[in-house]
């Protein structure tokens, strides 16, 4: 597959980690690099490459764009589970739906989706906070409940599974759903990537493993509450009749 021969020839000696939302650009090892190459020599996202081998999208990320990649990191995948991520490589159109999720038309760095998340809400921010300091009341309900401090801004973005996907501003960290990006702008030929810290699932589908959904379909409680009352009822009966002809 690509990604394996990218990853055994380039290897990921020359990378640094980082942590937090730290811009992850690496000197100029991404300038010649498109997002699928980048991806393939990444030792922190070697389960996504498998992933988007996987799924064959190997060619749209190595060819198509600009694109902006939300990468979930080896952790993100591992955090699901080995059982719900074998399950998902062996749903080629659920993984594929999965990948495109992550994915949007279009090259946003963290500073434009802070921008757009500023201007999405930024009239409603400032409505917001003169009725605030006209009321008085609701500033200090906020600083009772330890909201005085913090502020989300929100904008959203289509992306190719054609589902949207909500991007927030959170005290300066940028987050996507329920992920954070961890590294962000890795800028590459073809786009830019940011990594987050959980693997993305559109509501359209069910990572609902095998085995927990026979243990759902074949739990006896609903058995036991219909069926025992008609047997003891009918022992009951019989018994009276018994005792009646005697």
């Amino acid at each position: 597959m690509p990604f394996a021969v990218t990853a055994a020839v380039v290897g990921d000696e020359n990378a640094t980690p980082t942590t937090g939302s730290d811009t992850g650009q690496m000197g100029n090892q991404t300038a010649d690099m498109t997002i699928a190459a980048y991806i393939g020599q990444d030792q922190n996202l070697t389960r996504l490459a498998e992933a988007v081998s996987a799924a064959e999208l190997f060619d749209t990320l190595n060819s198509g764009g600009p694109y902006t990649l939300f990468a979930p990191s080896n952790d993100a995948f591992n955090a699901l589970g080995n059982e719900t991520v074998g399950q998902l490589f062996n749903e080629t159109d659920n993984l594929t739906t999965v990948l495109q999720y992550h994915v949007v038309e279009g090259e946003y760095t963290s500073a434009d989706l802070m921008s757009m998340a500023g201007n999405q809400t930024g009239n409603q921010t400032g409505d917001q906070a003169g009725n605030e300091s006209e009321g008085g009341i609701l500033d200090i309900f906020s600083g009772l409940l330890g909201m005085g401090n913090e502020t989300e801004n929100a904008t959203t973005l289509t992306t190719l599974a054609g589902e949207d996907l909500n991007v927030t501003v959170v005290d300066g960290e940028v987050m996507v759903g329920n992920a954070t990006v961890t590294m962000a702008d890795i800028n590459t030929t073809n786009g830019v990537i940011h990594v987050i810290d959980q693997v993305l699932v559109p509501a359209s589908v069910n990572l609902t493993t095998e085995n927990q959904t026979g243990m759902q379909a074949t739990t006896p409680t609903e058995t036991v509450a219909t069926t025992t009352p008609a047997g003891t009822e009918a022992v009951a009966n019989q018994t009276m009749l018994i005792g009646s002809v005697q």
